[in-house]
Protein backbone atom coordinates (compact mmCIF):
# COMPACT_ATOMS: atom_id res chain seq x y z
CA UNK A 1 0.00 0.00 0.00
CA UNK A 2 3.20 2.44 1.09
CA UNK A 3 4.36 1.94 -2.49
CA UNK A 4 0.86 2.91 -4.25
CA UNK A 5 0.47 5.97 -2.58
CA UNK A 6 4.21 6.78 -3.22
CA UNK A 7 3.47 6.29 -7.43
CA UNK A 8 0.68 8.64 -6.59
CA UNK A 9 3.01 11.23 -4.70
CA UNK A 10 5.78 10.77 -7.54
CA UNK A 11 2.44 11.18 -10.53
CA UNK A 12 1.81 14.68 -8.47
CA UNK A 13 5.18 16.00 -8.67
CA UNK A 14 5.62 15.31 -12.41
CA UNK A 15 2.49 16.98 -13.18
CA UNK A 16 3.55 19.71 -11.31
CA UNK A 17 6.90 19.79 -12.64
CA UNK A 18 5.19 19.41 -16.25
CA UNK A 19 2.35 22.22 -14.84
CA UNK A 20 5.18 24.69 -14.24
CA UNK A 21 7.42 24.30 -16.86
CA UNK A 22 4.22 24.99 -19.16
CA UNK A 23 3.32 28.18 -17.50
CA UNK A 24 7.14 29.19 -17.22
CA UNK A 25 7.68 28.83 -21.21
CA UNK A 26 3.88 29.83 -21.93
CA UNK A 27 5.08 33.73 -19.61
CA UNK A 28 8.44 33.99 -21.34
CA UNK A 29 6.61 33.95 -25.22
CA UNK A 30 3.26 36.24 -23.41
CA UNK A 31 4.74 38.07 -20.83
CA UNK A 32 5.16 42.05 -21.09
CA UNK A 33 4.82 44.82 -19.00
CA UNK A 34 1.41 44.27 -17.43
CA UNK A 35 2.96 40.69 -16.03
CA UNK A 36 2.64 40.34 -11.64
CA UNK A 37 5.95 41.34 -10.53
CA UNK A 38 5.95 38.04 -7.91
CA UNK A 39 5.56 36.01 -10.86
CA UNK A 40 8.77 34.00 -10.50
CA UNK A 41 7.88 33.99 -6.78
CA UNK A 42 5.13 31.50 -7.81
CA UNK A 43 7.04 29.26 -10.14
CA UNK A 44 9.68 29.35 -6.65
CA UNK A 45 6.97 28.16 -5.44
CA UNK A 46 5.28 25.75 -7.39
CA UNK A 47 9.44 23.96 -7.98
CA UNK A 48 9.96 23.46 -4.43
CA UNK A 49 6.45 21.87 -3.67
CA UNK A 50 7.22 19.52 -6.81
CA UNK A 51 10.67 18.70 -4.94
CA UNK A 52 8.94 18.32 -1.94
CA UNK A 53 7.21 15.64 -3.11
CA UNK A 54 9.42 13.77 -5.39
CA UNK A 55 11.20 13.55 -2.22
CA UNK A 56 8.25 11.92 -0.44
CA UNK A 57 7.42 10.12 -3.65
CA UNK A 58 10.88 8.20 -3.31
CA UNK A 59 10.99 8.17 0.77
CA UNK A 60 7.54 5.89 0.26
CA UNK A 61 8.90 4.01 -3.15
CA UNK A 62 11.92 2.68 -1.15
CA UNK A 63 10.47 2.52 1.96
CA UNK A 64 12.66 4.99 3.89
CA UNK A 65 10.39 6.29 6.34
CA UNK A 66 11.38 5.03 9.50
CA UNK A 67 8.52 3.59 11.77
Amino acid sequence: MQKIAGFVVLAISLWQFWMTKRALTYFQKQGNESTSPFLMLSFWSSLSFALLFLGFAFALIFDLFPY
